[in-house]
């Protein structure tokens, strides 16, 4: 059974004026420009949930202790005081790249999401109920597993989605935030008026604390034979896992924001590949054994990639080397052969691009040669400006994919294999569980 229970959530103090300024988006997704941005602000949250490059472990985690900690004393952050559940809304927006990688019947102008965030016992992964589809590695994990052992907190929501045909968890939300139209966008002014709401790139945050005892339980029935997969966030689960079972003072549940699979705001794209520098008569001579090839226009590219059937079987790739734009297609006998060998048939177009294409091209070359980018605007340009040799684009996973990866074959993906929309930010909703 999945287990969940309401808890006390940790925020900013509602009656600080400036508090879009305060958040930033989830850690592993900033880079070196977004730190200098966002860490401007003494106060903003990213001086205790990223670590600046150059800074050790060991360093960041005092220094993460110590803004949390003179952060709670000046009242910028205060834990609520009833337990609740929470519903976390995301209103977001795609630029028109992205938006051209789905197909048009998914595109909308606005998409909003609802999730349930709430505590989530701890299983091991994978073992019963909960389940993950992404390679982590184990210093990113122990990363993780200091900073949240030496602060006592979760800092963002671990995301996992569950499967709902009938949608009741999102009907409560509906129901209590005063939204009329499901799953859409809640109308202003809604009923309940937010927790939380703030703005971060584009995107508004929302937080709702939910502490009806008789929804709190319906919500928690409903919950029980459900199973979960983490679309983001590995690395946070696994750190808290091996807290709940090492003595690292972390209790036998996590933060989680669980949002229906079949939510139609809820998107999942891909992350396309650049070289920066490559073995390039091994590339093609690799394309030549095992891909067939044919030039197509940069506007024709996603295009070409959904003229695949729906066979698992159809492998297609395109790649940009400044010369041209090329369409390839894998022989279809070699893909069924590596199918076998591997004992998967899902996520053959990534996997085969990285054991045929990718790996023989570097030849040994270090491994942040790789980039990944959700961009293929930067992708291309990279490539003409010179910042990367090749680049490689792939077309959106489908989420039944993803699942049936995770809870049927039971094997990860690549790194980098599924870009899911929304994120989460930073500081909206957190967990102090030194108490629990």
């Amino acid at each position: 059974m999945v287990e969940i229970k309401p808890f006390r959530a940790t925020i900013l103090n509602p009656e600080l004026a400036n508090r879009d300024e305060l958040i930033c988006p989830v850690y592993d997704t900033i880079d070196d420009a977004q730190y200098r941005r966002y860490s401007l602000r003494r106060d903003n949250v990213i001086h205790f949930t990223t670590r600046r490059r150059g800074m050790s472990e060991h360093e960041f985690v005092r220094y993460a202790r110590a803004n949390l900690e003179r952060m709670f004393n000046e009242g910028i952050l205060i834990e609520c005081e009833k337990p609740a559940l929470y519903i976390y809304g995301i209103s977001y927006k795609l630029s028109s790249e992205l938006m051209n990688q789905i197909p048009e019947e998914n595109r909308r102008e606005t998409y909003f999401a609802s999730g349930l965030v709430a505590l989530v016992k701890l299983e091991k992964l994978n073992d019963h109920l909960i389940f993950g589809h992404e390679n982590t590695f184990e210093s990113n994990t122990d990363e993780r597993y200091r900073l949240m052992k030496g602060c006592g907190m979760n800092f963002a929501p671990v995301v996992a989605a569950y499967k709902m045909p009938h949608h009741e968890i999102n009907r409560i939300f509906e129901h209590y935030i005063g939204s009329s139209t499901p799953m859409s966008v809640p109308e202003e002014p809604v009923e309940k008026k937010p927790l939380v709401d703030v703005s971060l790139n584009g995107s508004r945050h929302l937080l709702w604390a939910l502490s009806d005892e008789g929804l709190i339980e319906e919500i928690q029935q409903l919950m029980l034979d459900r199973k979960i997969m983490i679309l983001d966030g590995h690395h946070r689960y696994t750190a808290s896992y091996w807290l709940s079972k090492c003595g690292g003072g972390g209790s036998a549940y996590t933060l989680m924001m669980l949002l229906e699979a079949d939510d139609n705001a809820l998107l999942l794209l891909p992350w396309h590949r650049c070289l920066r520098r490559c073995h390039m008569h091994t590339l093609w001579e690799q394309i030549k054994s095992n891909f067939y090839v044919e030039p197509c226009g940069r506007d024709e590219i996603y295009a070409k990639l959904r003229e695949c059937n729906d066979g698992d079987f159809d492998v297609r790739v395109c790649m940009y080397d400044r010369e041209n734009f090329y369409l390839l297609r894998a022989d279809e006998r070699k893909i069924r052969a590596l199918s076998e060998r591997r004992g998967e048939r899902v996520g053959l177009d990534v996997i085969s691009l990285h054991e045929w294409l990718i790996e023989p091209a570097l030849g040994g070359e270090p491994a942040e040669e790789l980039i990944f980018t959700a961009s293929p605007g930067e992708a291309i340009e990279g490539v003409n400006n010179g910042t990367f040799r090749v680049a490689f684009f792939l077309k959106p996973p489908k989420m039944a994919d993803v699942e049936y990866k995770a809870m049927v074959e039971k094997k990860e993906l690549p790194q980098k294999s599924t870009l899911f929309l929304p994120k989460v930010a930073e500081g909206v909703v957190m967990r102090r569980f030194q108490r629990d």
